[in-house]
Order: C-alpha cells, then sequence, then structure tokens
C-alpha cells in the first residue's frame, strides 16, 4: 500500500520524469568528454581531493590553494565543491565521463527542485515549461561541459531545494529546519547563495505584497550566520576588492557586457567559453539582444497574467546574475555559466507571464534545445578543442592566446607561436601572452625571430620588462650571437639578475676572455651545477663553439672535474 500510495502521488509528474530523461540523453555526448580547462588545474592537478581523508582541510581553505597554484587566493570558499571532486577520485580516479555524471546529477536535482518550487507557485504545466526551459537551454552546457563549474548546479539545487520548503509560508520546524540546512550547503557551494532570502522576499512580495513568517527568513539568516564563521575559518573575511583600472574597465564596457549576455538569452549562439571584456563585440552589434531581452520581459509585465512572479523572476535573475560580474572585474572573464541560476530566475518570469500553457510546449521547446546541444557538446572534447572551437566562431587576441598556451603545452611550437602572435597584435594587445612568447620561439630553435618578436614585444606591444619575457630576450641576444647587448638587458632587470640571466651574464663573461671569473662565479653556485652547461649552451648556439668547449672543460660547481 505504500508503495502504490507512493505510485500515485508521483503519476502526475510523469512530464518531469520524460524532462530529466531527455535531459539526461541530451548531455549524454560528456561521457566522452575530458577534463578542460580550469578542470586541468582544479580537478586532475588538484594536491588535496585525492585522498577523502583531506575533508577537514577543505573546510580551512581557499578553493583554488588546493591546486598546484597554492598561493592563489581566490577568496572562493566552496567546501562542499572540494568534497564532490575527492568522492569522484575517491570512487571513479581521474575519469571524466563519471565526473561529467555526477554533475550532470546535480543539474536533474536543480531542474527537479525548479519544477517543485513552480509547481507550488503556478501549478504543473508551468513548472514543466519552467524546468525545460532551465534544463536544456543551450547556455546551460558550460555547467555541465566543465566539472569546475559544478559548483554553480550545486548551489542551485539546495537554494531552490530551500525555497521549494518556504513557499508555502509553513512554519513548522521540519521545514525551517531542512530549509536551513539546505541554504547552508548552498553556502558552502558557492557565495551567491547569501542572495537566498532576498530572492524568498521577492515571492512574498509578488504573491502577499508583503514578507510573511519572520521564521522562515530566520532559518536562512542562521544558515548565512554558521557559515560565516568557517568561512572565517579559512581565513577569507577579506573580499577581493576590485580595483580602479578593472572598475573602470567594466563601466567602460557595460553595454557590451549586458548586450552580450541578453544576447545569448535570446539567441544562443555562438557558444563558446572565451569571451573577455576587451574584445567584446562591438555594442551596436550587440543592442539588439539587449533591446530584445528587455522587449520581451516588459511585455511580460505589462500583458502577463501574474505580473508579479514576472517580476519576481526578473528579480531573481538580476540578483543572481550580479555576483557573476567579480569575475570580470578580476580577470576581465564573461561566461555562460554566470546565467546558470539567472536561468531559474527567468523561467518563472516566462511561465508566470504566459496565459496558458499547454502541456505540449514544453516538448516543442526541448527539441530545438536538444539538437543545439548535440552541436555544442562534442567542442568540449578537451581544452584544445574548447579553445579551437572557442577561436573559430568567436575570435579574437584572447582565443588566440587561449589557444596558443595550448598548442605549446603540447609541443605544437610552429601552431602556438603564430597564434601567441596574433594575440599580441590584437587591439589591445592581449598581454599576457608576453611571458612565453620569446620563450616559445627558443623552443622552436628560430632565435632570429625571437629576437625581433621580442624587441618589438617590448617597444611597440606594452610588455611589461619586468618578467621573464625580458631574460628570455637577454637569451634570443646571445643566441644570435648579441652577447653584449644581451648581458646589458639581462642586467637592467629592475629585479635585478635572475633566472636565465644568470647564464647569459656568465656566456658574456666568457666571450670577454674571463674564464677564470666565470669559474669562480660556478663555485659560488654550488646549489646549481649546471650553470656552466647553460653557458655553454648559449655560446654554442651564438657561434662560439670554441668557447663553449672550453666552458664545459671548467671544473663543476663542486669542484669535482669538467662537467659532463
Amino acid at each position: 500500500m505504500p508503495a502504490r500510495a507512493g505510485l500515485a502521488r508521483l503519476r502526475p509528474h510523469w512530464p518531469l520524469l520524460l524532462l530529466l530523461t531527455i535531459t539526461l540523453l541530451a548531455y549524454a555526448p560528456l561521457w566522452d568528454v575530458a577534463f578542460s580547462w580550469d578542470d586541468e588545474a582544479l580537478i586532475a592537478d588538484n594536491q588535496m581531493t585525492g585522498d577523502l581523508g583531506n575533508w577537514k582541510a577543505f573546510f580551512l581553505q581557499d578553493l583554488w590553494s588546493t591546486t598546484r597554484l597554492s598561493t592563489l587566493k581566490s577568496g572562493y570558499y566552496r567546501p562542499l565543491m572540494l568534497l564532490s571532486l575527492a568522492v569522484d577520485r575517491a570512487l571513479f580516479g581521474l575519469h571524466s565521463g563519471e565526473a561529467h555524471l555526477h554533475s550532470l546529477i546535480w543539474h536533474l536535482l536543480a531542474v527537479g527542485t525548479l519544477y517543485g518550487l513552480v509547481n507550488r507557485l503556478l501549478g504543473r504545466n508551468p513548472a514543466v515549461l519552467a524546468a525545460t526551459v532551465f534544463a536544456l537551454h543551450p547556455v546551460q552546457s558550460e555547467v555541465m561541459a566543465l566539472v569546475a563549474a559544478r559548483n554553480d548546479s550545486m548551489a542551485a539545487a539546495f537554494v531552490l531545494g530551500a525555497l521549494w520548503l518556504l513557499v508555502d509560508r509553513d512554519g513548522r520546524w521540519p521545514r525551517l529546519l531542512g530549509a536551513g540546512l539546505l541554504a547552508l550547503l548552498a553556502l558552502l557551494s558557492k557565495e551567491s547563495a547569501v542572495l537566498a532570502p532576498l530572492m524568498l522576499l521577492a515571492l512574498d512580495l509578488a504573491r502577499f505584497r508583503r514578507p510573511g513568517g519572520w521564521q522562515r527568513y530566520g532559518a536562512l539568516i542562521a544558515a548565512l550566520l554558521v557559515y560565516l564563521p568557517l568561512r572565517r575559518l579559512a581565513d577569507l573575511d577579506a573580499a577581493i576588492a576590485p580595483t580602479a583600472e578593472s572598475l573602470r574597465l567594466v563601466t567602460e564596457h557595460t553595454g557590451q557586457i549586458l548586450g552580450t549576455y541578453a544576447g545569448l538569452l535570446v539567441w544562443p549562439w555562438p557558444l563558446t567559453p572565451a569571451r573577455h571584456v576587451h574584445y567584446l563585440a562591438p555594442f551596436a552589434d550587440t543592442l539588439p539582444g539587449l533591446v530584445a531581452a528587455l522587449s520581451l520581459f516588459a511585455l511580460a509585465v505589462a500583458k502577463g497574467k501574474d505580473r508579479g512572479l514576472v517580476i519576481a523572476g526578473g528579480a531573481w535573475a538580476l540578483l543572481t546574475f550580479v555576483p557573476s560580474l567579480a569575475a570580470t572585474f578580476d580577470k576581465g572573464l564573461l561566461g555562460e555559466r554566470y546565467l546558470y541560476l539567472p536561468m531559474a530566475g527567468l523561467s518563472l518570469s516566462l511561465v508566470a507571464a504566459l496565459p496558458r500553457i499547454p502541456l505540449a510546449s514544453p516538448l516543442i521547446l526541448a527539441l530545438p534545445a536538444f539538437l543545439a546541444l548535440q552541436v555544442r557538446l562534442p567542442a568540449w572534447k578537451n581544452s584544445q578543442t574548447v579553445w579551437s572551437d572557442a577561436h573559430a566562431v568567436a575570435p579574437t587576441a584572447f582565443t588566440a592566446g587561449g589557444l596558443a598556451w595550448y598548442h605549446h603545452r603540447d609541443g605544437d611550437y610552429t601552431q602556438a607561436n603564430t597564434l601567441f602572435i596574433m594575440a599580441l597584435e590584437g587591439e589591445p594587445p592581449y598581454r599576457d601572452v608576453c611571458e612565453m612568447i620569446v620563450m616559445s620561439l627558443l623552443e622552436a630553435r628560430q632565435p632570429q625571430e625571437a629576437v625581433r618578436v621580442g624587441r618589438w614585444a617590448l617597444t611597440e606591444r606594452g610588455c611589461p620588462a619586468d618578467g621573464m619575457l625580458l631574460n628570455h630576450y637577454a637569451v634570443a641576444l646571445a643566441g644570435v650571437g648579441s652577447f653584449e647587448e644581451a648581458a646589458r638587458v639581462a642586467t637592467q632587470h629592475p629585479r635585478g639578475l635572475n633566472g636565465p640571466g644568470v647564464a647569459v651574464v656568465g656566456a658574456w663573461q666568457a666571450v670577454q676572455g674571463n674564464l677564470d671569473g666565470l669559474a669562480q662565479a660556478a663555485a659560488r653556485m654550488p646549489d646549481d651545477p649546471s650553470f656552466l652547461t647553460r653557458v655553454a649552451k648559449l655560446l654554442a648556439l651564438g657561434g662560439r663553439a670554441d668557447l663553449a668547449a672550453q666552458v664545459r672543460a671548467l671544473p663543476s660547481p663542486a669542484g669535482g672535474g669538467a662537467p659532463r
């Protein structure tokens, strides 16, 4: 009897089960997708998630400090995300297929909780349509394809679940306790869950014109009061404040940013994760998307069946989108993943506006979305295919630089160097490639081109003369026999003689005939036994094979005879 009763309760919700099945099939290509982009650092190279026994440490760490970039302070406190990655590795190792399936489960949970919430607000058919838009809109694909973005679906599932429990203004303690727990889990997945009380307030104002039931808000605030001390334990109290330059950058490009995102909502193509604020389409090109999105929302407010919920959904979308601007302030990046939770609000606005929703309408919407995903998901096969597709569909200096990095990593220096130069030729130049561009040409055994490009990068493209570029340029000069200029460049480094510059100056000493001084310098560096070998290589590269042989014959730093 209990089983039959359970089935009877589920029977009216068969469209949701069908939607979940379609969503599962739509994202099936992810089974063959490798870890890509941020996945490589946060998952494949993570230094802590390989052992579930580290779970306590997850609550004491910045998200990105668990990677090889351990000194990086992102300000992201997401211990449940780290725990989910550790569970993946404990169960499946570093198999990307199972990790993507795990991410998909969180997406299905978010779809289900949105359905449950909208079902209570507006009924089954609107709930199915809202869940369909949320589940299959093509901009959602980035969160599914990028395991490192799983925290978005985790936080959404928990936040929507908490609101589902509270939406009826039911003050019974089991619901309050459950909602508070879900809100806490959401906060431990992603910081934007702090907006849950405002999302509840928007619903209350839409339905009752006033807040209702302080206990409901108390449950969400209690979760926040538990979360804040935990975050403090991880030494993440200080927010990452935007710089004056980043504020200026975003302010100048506000229209393009909003137009780009609005256009993706209305016409989600081309889909690409590689957008940078410096290289967005001109505002005139993004304006139609912005006008279309705002016009549709204005029409929904003016003519919609339930204007209050239309506005509440819009408020959700705006509230949950604004925190994503932190990434744009910090690194200039835009991402389709930042529309994930806002899509829940827009889905609510859509169904609240429609006067009548036939049950067939979700299926009509699902078909083109399903097909679009089949076109999009194969681009996520690996990091290089992601960036190759990004550079093909929306080429910029930013995509050229990103794709160049992966070609360089894979040893394809010819393609990498072409793209590095393309990135630096852009307007504005994409200067993140400055540290790599001369080194890559040297690795390709093109010292003459390395000298030309190094001089161009420093004098014409604004590359800073305070990093490895200057040392690589000095090495390139030595490689074409300009040892005196090479030594002058190396000694002009703002941080003093360092890195490859030390060997460059050593080569210049040898050219001047000061082999005794070179041997003494090597003796003062017992922890660098390869110093003389590097000097000899530079001399040979610069056409001084005679001197290279003499340097090789000098005593090693440890005094044990000639270096091999």
